[in-house]
């Protein structure tokens, strides 16, 4: 048989220097695949979970505190559809009022409403946006005296109170 047709010889430096690189190499293939292992392991908490069989919402318990939110929205509901804007105003003050004490039957921490309002996201309550227009008229009709509040914009805030109530569960669909 013969020898093989093609053999390298290397001087002992180089073939140190060939051994030494090839180590640093497999070191850092090894601390490179287990960062990206770490780095999937730790992106997994941030994926969406999917089900098959989504689970089934717990029944909510009515609560005294829920039936009392929903006498005061049926007397604003009554206030707002049977006066005038005057009732209207008033139905609007008190609608807020009501939003708020469901925000802290939530236990969600803050001074003011708008406190509260800050700490929820749009994934959490879709009709997030809608809450913070109507606040921000309710804002305009208590500290702006010179506030002119047309029907439409009347009927369109309560109508985002009640989507509101209603995404939470308090007043009835």
């Amino acid at each position: 048989m013969g020898t093989p047709p093609f053999t390298i010889v290397l001087d002992p430096f180089w073939q140190n220097v060939y051994l030494t690189v090839r180590a640093i190499f497999v070191v850092f293939n090894v601390a490179f695949f287990a960062g990206f292992v770490y780095a999937f392991i730790k992106a997994l908490e941030y994926r969406p979970k999917y089900y098959l069989h989504p689970p089934k919402p717990a029944k909510r318990v009515l609560t005294l505190q829920d039936t009392f939110l929903r006498e005061r929205w049926e007397a604003a509901a009554k206030r707002f559809a049977g006066g005038g804007m005057d009732a209207m105003r008033v139905a609007i003050i008190e609608a807020d009022a009501i939003a708020d004490t469901a925000l802290k039957e939530l236990d969600l921490p803050g001074e003011h409403m708008a406190d509260r309002l800050e700490r929820l996201s749009e994934e959490e309550i879709r009709s997030l946006g809608r809450i913070w227009r109507a606040h921000r008229v309710r804002n305009n009709l208590v500290h702006s005296p010179d506030y002119e509040l047309t029907h439409d914009e009347a009927s369109r805030t309560f109508e985002d109170y009640k989507a509101f109530l209603e995404e939470l569960q308090i007043i009835g669909e």
